[in-house]
């Protein structure tokens, strides 16, 4: 299985529920699913998200 990744950054100034909800639009629309999620020390919130590539079918 082949996936494609996206990493999301968040200031420790947004809000949670702000995130929550750039991340369920990405997952309703984009059809991306969480893969990490990583807090830094200063506060910053990083969040990879994957989705599968569809291989297109042969020509022919």
């Amino acid at each position: 299985m082949t996936y494609e990744y996206r990493s999301v950054s968040f200031s420790k100034d947004v809000p949670r529920s702000v995130t929550l909800q750039e991340l369920n639009d990405q997952a309703e629309y984009g059809h991306w699913e969480l893969a990490r999620t990583r807090i830094s020390a200063g506060g910053t919130r990083t969040v990879w998200l994957r989705r599968k590539i569809m291989p297109l079918p042969a020509a022919g």
